[in-house]
């Protein structure tokens, strides 16, 4: 597949989100009843349930260890839906929770641990293999399958009337926004959506509104205690913003692909990070990153597209941060720094699910 063609398939899905969408029922094998099918649970030592430490930078360049406690007791609950990371050779992934599946988990999602109970379900992926078109097998209809069945069992075993934030990225966020339009808006599950994080995809709004568009009744956030809403946004670098190929951040004519500052809910600017420990950082021997005042956010519309503007600090040591970022944008043209969005962020969307919470709870 050619980088103009994927442009164009993501533009139709765009077009689509906005569109109703009927119910699918599950293929048959695939029991979510069945504890083995689920990524995380709650008390169990899987992908969500490691220990969890960052290395703090902080404004004066110094360091320390931070630790992070899950909470057993968290009054809500978290719903994960992770990104396209199956390496299979297949067009869809098997029912594996194979080491990069564990990883998107851990490093996107056990954080929210500290704040509410997870779940997450394996599922059958579109696998890489399948998005760069080395395999034309891909069933497109089998991954929303397993997560509404997830969904499902999840309502009836586990859930007894808790609140539940929704969390995806990329394709996780499609999955999820499909699952928003077709079983949650304007239904009675409604009342248990706590708030939805659909990042790194597409949610659609007309021009100058918060609902409509992708969804009838589910607006965007515009507070953080606002309750049942939408977090939604792709992130670039300011100082290379999306071009006309970019693949975030559009949306058909008179309608916008939605942005939302989760800093910014809460009246900052500043982004609170956790970056995850790869390649060389490995040797900080924690799992997480997280510079201290280093990086600022601001939704930006520009060229047609709306998207979370990433700017670093320039102070010298914000210098390795910045290039860091800037390798990140480059390796994949067009995609800006789409597999860092939720962890740019992660801190604010903590405060927020605290926020939230509350409100749900008070409502």
């Amino acid at each position: 597949m050619t980088r103009a063609q994927s442009f164009r398939l993501l533009f139709a899905l765009v077009a689509a989100a906005a569109l109703p969408v009927p119910a699918v029922a599950a293929p048959a094998g695939i029991d979510y009843g069945n504890t083995a099918n689920w990524l995380c649970l709650p008390g169990r030592q899987d992908a969500c349930g490691q220990p969890l430490t960052s290395t703090v930078v902080a404004p004066d360049g110094s360091t320390s260890t931070r630790t992070f406690a899950l909470d057993p007791n968290a009054p809500v609950d978290c719903f994960y839906v992770y990104p396209t990371v199956s390496r299979e050779p297949g067009g869809n992934a098997d029912m594996t929770a194979s080491p990069e599946v564990q990883h998107a988990a851990l490093e996107q999602f056990a954080l929210f641990g500290t704040r509410c109970k997870l779940y997450a379900p394996i599922y059958r992926q579109t696998t890489i293999a399948a998005l760069r078109g080395e395999v034309r097998s891909a069933d497109e209809e089998m991954p929303y399958a397993d997560v509404l069945a997830a969904w499902n069992t999840y309502l009836a075993r586990y859930n007894h009337g808790r609140g539940v934030v929704l969390i995806g990225h990329s394709q996780g966020t499609k999955l999820l926004t499909r699952l928003i339009a077709s079983q949650i808006d304007g239904t009675a599950e409604q009342k248990l959506l706590v708030s939805a994080f659909l990042i790194g995809g597409f949610v659609v709004v007309p021009a100058g509104r918060d609902v409509g568009g992708t969804f009838t009744h589910v607006p965007l956030c515009r507070s953080g205690a606002q309750i049942g809403c939408v977090i939604a946004y792709s992130s670039y670098l300011s100082t290379d913003p999306p071009g006309t190929e970019a693949f975030f951040g559009a949306a058909p004519p008179g309608s916008a692909d939605a942005c939302v500052d989760p800093a910014a809910l809460e009246g900052r600017t500043v982004l609170d990070d956790e970056l995850p420990a790869i390649g060389a950082l490995r040797v900080l021997g924690t799992t997480f990153v997280e510079t201290q005042g280093q990086l600022t956010g601001a939704c930006v519309t520009a060229g047609g597209r709306n998207y979370l503007a990433i700017t670093p600090g320039t102070d010298a040591r914000s210098t390795l941060l910045k290039g860091a970022l800037e390798a990140v944008q480059r390796r994949l043209p067009g995609w800006g720094l789409h597999t860092l969005d939720v962890n740019l962020t992660i801190g604010n969307l903590l405060e927020l699910v605290d926020t939230e919470s509350k409100a749900w709870l008070n409502r």
